[in-house]
């Protein structure tokens, strides 16, 4: 990362947005975390200020209802201000949420959340975003059940397959003023996949969360689940100057679980 850059995370409270910020906390960088209110946020947003204390990098955190359009679209601009910067160097959007249910079960009302929060105010965002850059950079956080359908979750992976589709419509659309890729995780232990656990296990009977996290451990080509730095690193390197080639792209960040 460049020094002295402004750089916003969506999702920043949660476990793979805020290793994210923790990578790309470089020299003087400017971090802002968007999330809901919460105790939560207050203490990804302390933590990380201590733990970036030694570069020099200052920590914001917004509030912020990331499945309201409006609020999206102009959170940049908000961040932006809160840094007293001219523009928006980075955005990371990590922004997802799931819960497990069979298709058949799927209401209208669960559809419509899951769309809101993880595309609709993504959509938003990245357009805010852009409008505040000069050559900067835009990465989105799929999944690889955007790769392949998920049964038992429908809604979360029809939204993350958009995603990926937005990927490339944005970078074409908004060219060299900001690259825009994604990146497709894989399994990761946050609080996400706590829930996930739980919901199997409520859907599915004891212990059906723990058979599936193994079930799909076992099924990745490197035999584990990954660590959250692991695709830290990857965003980390989509948003530098050392993928400046590149823009439209999702790369899978999985063990090999996916290899598409």
């Amino acid at each position: 990362m460049s020094a002295g850059q402004t750089v916003l995370v969506t999702g920043g409270a949660g476990g793979l947005g805020l290793a994210c910020a923790l990578r790309l906390a470089g020299p003087g960088t400017s971090l802002v975390l968007a999330d809901l209110p919460s105790e939560r946020l207050e203490r990804a947003a302390r933590e990380l200020s201590e733990a970036t204390s030694a570069t020099g990098a200052t920590v914001h955190a917004l509030d912020v209802d990331l499945s309201d359009r409006e609020q999206c679209r102009s959170l940049p601009a908000k961040a932006v201000a809160v840094t007293g910067s001219s523009r928006l160097d980075v955005l990371v959007s990590a922004v997802g949420i799931m819960r497990t249910t069979p298709l058949a079960a799927l209401a209208a009302e669960q559809w419509d959340r899951t769309l809101d929060v993880n595309l609709g105010g993504v959509v938003a965002t990245v357009q805010g975003a852009a409008e505040l850059m000069e050559a900067g950079s835009i990465v989105l956080v799929s999944s690889v059940a955007g790769r392949s359908g998920r049964p038992d979750a429908a809604d979360y992976a029809a939204s993350k397959a958009a995603l990926l589709s937005l990927t490339k419509s944005a970078a074409l659309a908004y060219g060299a003023r900001a690259r825009v890729n994604a990146v497709c995780p894989g399994v990761f232990l946050t609080d996400m996949w706590a829930g996930i656990i739980r919901d199997r296990d409520v859907e599915f009977g004891p212990g059906a969360g723990e058979r599936y996290l193994a079930e799909l451990a076992g099924r990745t080509a490197l035999g584990r689940v990954g660590q959250p730095d692991e695709l830290a690193r990857v965003v980390a390197f989509l948003a530098g100057e050392e993928s400046a080639f590149v823009t439209g792209q999702a790369i899978n960040v999985d063990g090999g679980l996916e290899m598409h």
